[in-house]
């Protein structure tokens, strides 16, 4: 069941590891260089234009047009005048918009026939839910016909008041056509958290009316370490099976991780599995050392049921892989830090038939221990 393109090359934030985040330059290189999916960040700013960043605040990446150092609230300020005319401080590149990332892609792909090329767009849960209709009306300012873009536009959601908006918004109705619909991903710090938007998925099928387009989740991108453990390998993994689910995985920097996430997706036969890397060529070495290594009979072959094996499904139908020790003690580790972070689900997520506000920007106050480690191990490419 998966497919020929597994494991998908995605390009965290274009090509962190050796060129500036989100800027043209990792763009191209990702590309170039062996990814074919662009993972970036949206915002929406104050005068309802989406543009590209990571962080909320431009105080770490931006500069503004003497070199000062700048602290502006994304969500708060407006693009013209102020946000255009900001830099990266390393490389003195511009934060552009979502419209010319659309159509610095649209080109992109025109000259490069032949490869199917995507961007998952990693949509903030600060933002309010209007962002995704946003994101419609900019794609289609770009290419008109928005069936061009079901194939090649992933939609990234920390917030399933996202997902229920795409269905309770009636402007969204005549945008998904006989069942077709971008891919939709949950990006989760915990699998135990995906499951609840995958009961969404279930919801929708018993309360849709036949004459209604659903759009549904489509795939779940995961923290590497949330997958070392084994009740994601037997209580999650089923799941996605269950409903043809694509699985993606961040930040995967090293072979091993590498490995691991190409033995789930090929003992679970998932629809598709995808890296989420900071260095994509890398990533694609590893890809093809793999692809050659199986083609000569060379590789690691592992069939789904075999008793002899340390890798197989079990008699209760569970998918077990050994776990090293340190994986095991990582993932407890990481869990201690969950504790830290604290409930991930709103109530309003929690009832899927509430209604959902789509100016509503969420007041989030995160523990700022919790937020320093993050953002210390990320700086490290751990995360």
């Amino acid at each position: 069941m998966s497919s020929s393109s597994s494991p998908v090359i995605v390009g965290h934030r274009g090509f962190k590891g050796k060129f500036p985040e989100n800027t043209f330059v990792g763009f191209n290189k990702c590309f170039e260089l062996g990814g074919t999916v662009i993972e970036t960040d949206l915002w929406l700013s104050s005068d309802n234009v989406i543009v590209i960043s990571h962080d909320q605040s431009t105080k770490r990446v931006f500069v503004d047009k003497d070199g000062k150092e700048t602290n502006y609230n994304i969500s708060l300020t407006p693009y013209d005048p102020v946000l255009k005319n900001l830099k990266t401080i390393e490389g003195n590149y511009p934060l552009f918009t979502f419209r010319e990332l659309l159509t610095w892609f649209k080109n992109y792909v025109d000259e490069h026939p032949g490869k199917e090329y995507k961007l998952e767009l990693d949509i903030k849960r600060l933002n309010p839910a209007k962002i995704a209709k946003n994101i419609v009306e900019d794609l289609q300012s770009v290419h008109s016909d928005i069936t061009w873009w079901y194939d090649k536009i992933q939609f990234g959601i920390w917030d399933l008041n996202v997902l229920k908006y795409l269905n309770q918004d009636d402007f969204f109705q005549d945008k998904f056509i006989n069942g077709q619909q971008f891919d939709v991903f949950h990006i989760s710090v915990n699998w135990r958290d995906s499951i609840h938007y995958i009961n969404y998925n279930f919801y929708l099928d018993e309360t849709t009316p036949v004459d209604r387009a659903k759009i549904k989740l489509t795939g779940v991108s995961l923290i590497y370490i949330s997958t070392w453990s084994t009740g994601f390998l037997t209580k999650f993994v089923p799941l996605l099976r269950i409903q043809d689910l694509k699985l993606y995985s961040w930040t995967i920097n090293n072979k091993f991780q590498f490995d691991y996430l190409s033995k789930v997706g090929k003992l679970a036969d998932l629809v598709e599995y995808g890296v989420i890397s900071d260095d994509p060529e890398l990533m694609n070495k590893y890809k093809e050392q793999q692809q050659q290594e199986e083609a000569s009979g060379s590789g690691e072959l592992v069939p789904l049921i075999k008793s002899e094996s340390k890798h197989y499904y079990n008699e209760n139908g569970d998918l077990t892989l050994d776990l090293t020790f340190q994986q095991r003690l990582f993932h407890w580790l990481y869990l201690q830090f969950n504790l830290l972070v604290g409930k991930r689900v709103s109530v309003d997520e929690q009832q899927f038939a509430a209604k959902v506000d789509e100016n509503k920007i969420r007041e989030i106050k995160p523990n700022g221990i919790a937020v320093w480690i993050f953002q210390t191990l990320q700086k490290f490419g751990i995360f």
